[in-house]
C-alpha cells in the first residue's frame, strides 16, 4: 500500500496545521465527503480528522506536488479549533531553529493571538489590556488617530515613518478586531468573496 505525505494548511491564514499520511482510499473519502481523511500508520486504518474531537477539517482544495508523491490539503479550519493532539492549534509549535529577528511565518496571526490572550488574561502593565479595559470608544479613537497618522506619513513621503505608522495602525486594528470578536479568517473570507 502506497502512502503519501499530506501537508494541511488553513486557507485564509496560510498557517500549516499538520502533516499526516493518506493512501488512495483516504484521498477518495476526502474528495467524496469534503472532509480530511488520513491513514494512521500506528493503527493501520483510515481515520477522519476530528471524528471524535469535533475538530473536523473542511477540505477546499487538494493539490499534488510536482512529483505527484505528496499532497497539500487546503482547509477551512476556524480559529477556535485545534489540529494537534496536544491541544494546540498547529502541530508545528516547537521551534528547532529561527533566524535572528524572525519569530513567525505569519506575524499578524501571532499578533492576533497575543491580543486575544491579553483580552482573556488582562495582565497589569499591558498596554493592550489597558486599551481593552478603556473600551470601544477609546479603541475607536486610537484607530482614528493611527489612520490619520498613516495618511500624514503617506503624504509626507517618508517611507520609514510610514512603515512605523502602518504597523501602529495594524496593531490597533487588531485590538479592535479582537474586542469585536472578528477573526482574521472572517476578514479573509470577505476579501475572497469580493474576488468573485
Amino acid at each position: 500500500m502506497e502512502l503519501y505525505p499530506v501537508v494541511v494548511q488553513e486557507w485564509t491564514t496560510a498557517e500549516v496545521l499538520m502533516l499526516a499520511y493518506a493512501n488512495q482510499e483516504a484521498l477518495r473519502l476526502t474528495k467524496e465527503t469534503g472532509y480530511a481523511h488520513f491513514f494512521s500508520r500506528e493503527r493501520q486504518k483510515i481515520w477522519k480528522k476530528g471524528e471524535s474531537s469535533g475538530n473536523e477539517m473542511k477540505v477546499l482544495e487538494i493539490r499534488k506536488d510536482c512529483d505527484e508523491d505528496a499532497y497539500l490539503y487546503i482547509v477551512d479550519f476556524p480559529e477556535e479549533k485545534v489540529a494537534c493532539h496536544t491541544g494546540r492549534r498547529s502541530c508545528f509549535f516547537k521551534t528547532e531553529y529561527s533566524c535572528e529577528g524572525r519569530s513567525s511565518t505569519n506575524l499578524w496571526l501571532e499578533l492576533y493571538r497575543l491580543v486575544k490572550q491579553r483580552k482573556e488574561q488582562m495582565p497589569e502593565g499591558s498596554y493592550t489590556a489597558k486599551l481593552l479595559r478603556e473600551g470601544r470608544q477609546k479603541i475607536a479613537k486610537k484607530l482614528g488617530e493611527e489612520s490619520t497618522e498613516v495618511i500624514i506619513g503617506y503624504l509626507q513621503d517618508n517611507r520609514e515613518n510610514l512603515i512605523w505608522e502602518i504597523a501602529d495602525l495594524l496593531y490597533h486594528l487588531t485590538v479592535l478586531m479582537v474586542e469585536a470578536e472578528i477573526t482574521i479568517q472572517d476578514v479573509m473570507k470577505e476579501l475572497e468573496r469580493r474576488k468573485k
